[in-house]
């Protein structure tokens, strides 16, 4: 019954405890972002690529010139790699969905709904919709680059597979 009598002090640590928990994890979670920003960006992503390279190569400013392009359009293309895996990505779930969905009871059919649509609200992240949408801005407007329609549906995995 002793610990009854340092009750506030008691309290007092919890909380402190409880504080430290919640301040660490908020910067926990913003380094986190920030890392993930910089190498999701493909010019945040060049940049920092070659801000290594001049540190650890010891570029002359020519080599600087030269190579600064290069990394852009390598970022440019793997974003569009990305963009374009993702909605290829999206065209297959969609199609095994689709094939599910025709095994189905049409009760079965309104669970499977409700189930798909319960886990793409867990698994995706809140912010815009859409695959990449802090990509790099087509030139001039300043605005994310929407991902590529798929060019076509295939029928079946193995078409697509072709």
């Amino acid at each position: 019954m002793s610990w009854l009598k340092h009750w506030k002090v008691i309290l007092a640590l919890v909380a402190l405890f409880l504080l430290g928990a919640a301040t660490g994890t908020a910067i926990t979670l913003k380094v986190v972002k920030r890392i993930i920003d910089t190498r999701t960006n493909p010019e945040r992503m060049s940049q920092t690529m070659l801000r290594e390279y001049q540190r650890r190569l010891k570029l002359t400013p020519e080599q600087v010139e030269r190579i600064s392009p290069i990394l852009q359009r390598t970022g440019s293309e793997m974003w569009n790699l990305r963009t374009e895996m993702s909605g290829r990505t999206l065209q297959v779930i969609r199609l095994a969905h689709d094939e599910i969905a025709g095994e189905l009871t049409p009760e079965q059919r309104e669970e499977f709904a409700r189930v798909n649509k319960e886990m793409r609200e867990r698994y995706r992240p809140p912010g815009p919709k859409g695959p990449f949408q802090k990509g790099p801005p087509p030139k001039g407007t300043g605005q994310p680059t929407p991902p590529p329609a798929p060019p076509t549906e295939p029928k079946s995995l193995k078409e697509g597979e072709k």
